[in-house]
């Protein structure tokens, strides 16, 4: 629905003037909008910047190649792609349990919560309480809002995506994490994807995995598996590139054109030689 002018009758039919009636509530509501998605805009950065703690070095020199499936290390890490270093760090901050201490966006919280504003705040509390890095099949899309399927427990969602559903087919695999902002779901960072003949057997390895998982956790919930094991969603999809006879990864892609990305690796390169 498009605003009156100022003047205007108001659209609540009560007979007043736009700017005397609806005009301030409708301002305020704007403002209150655009405070929740540069929340989610700051937190994006920020948390990004915060992954890059040189505190953190060791737990990203372990937690690399196991994301990778080997096809980075801490020696390479620096030739990933933008898009690639964006889904590593989204995986490290909320997904990767450190050797000892809390998830690193718990750590987040523990640390930067006073620095942050009122909508950062609850923008924040949201995400702490977000499901793992996932898989979920594309059932149906109206412009920008996706229908997605959990892959494995059928369970559906609504959610936001600023560039629809892009290349993406339905029936095809959507792998991300869906954080809160405010009233609807959104991707917390790029997300990848699998075309239908990548698929393959994924529903068979993730079931595999949950009875191995299933020996040492008997009552895991389906996000606890998954928050231990979703490194095997980046492992198939690296798999299935390569039967396809692309580079699995951006480092081994001749004719990259992206620039590489200044990581921590480099700090970490420096201070062991």
């Amino acid at each position: 629905m498009s605003k009156p002018n100022r003047n205007d009758p108001c659209y609540c039919g009560s007979g007043k003037k736009y700017k005397n009636c609806h005009l301030k509530i409708d301002q305020e509501a704007e403002r209150d909008q655009r405070a929740w998605k540069e929340a989610g805009r700051f937190l994006r950065r920020d948390l990004l910047s915060y992954a890059r703690d040189e505190r953190f070095a060791e737990e990203f020199a372990r937690a690399l190649p196991l994301y990778w499936n080997g096809l980075y290390d801490v020696e390479n890490a620096d030739e990933m792609s933008q898009y690639e270093a964006l889904r590593f760090f989204d995986w490290f901050m909320f997904d990767y349990q450190p050797q000892e201490g809390p998830r690193f966006i718990e750590l987040y919280q523990s640390e930067k919560q006073n620095d942050l504003s009122e909508h950062q705040q609850k923008v924040l509390a949201n995400w702490i309480d977000a499901g793992p890095s996932d898989a979920y099949e594309l059932t149906g899309y109206e412009g920008q809002i996706l229908q997605l399927r959990n892959f494995t427990t059928g369970e559906t969602h609504e959610v936001y995506e600023p560039s629809g559903h892009g290349v993406v087919e339905i029936g095809e695999v959507i792998l991300t994490r869906l954080v809160n902002i405010q009233d609807q779901l959104e991707f917390s960072t790029s997300a990848a994807y699998l075309p239908a003949a990548e698929i393959t057997d994924l529903a068979g390895k993730l079931e595999a995995a949950r009875k191995e998982d299933a020996e040492m956790y008997p009552e895991a919930s389906h996000d606890e598996f998954m928050r231990r094991h979703n490194h095997l969603l980046v492992h198939h999809a690296l798999k299935e590139a390569k039967v396809q006879g692309r580079p699995p990864v951006a480092r081994l892609n001749p004719n990259r054109e992206d620039k590489k990305v200044q990581t921590i690796a480099r700090q970490i390169k420096r201070r062991r030689r």
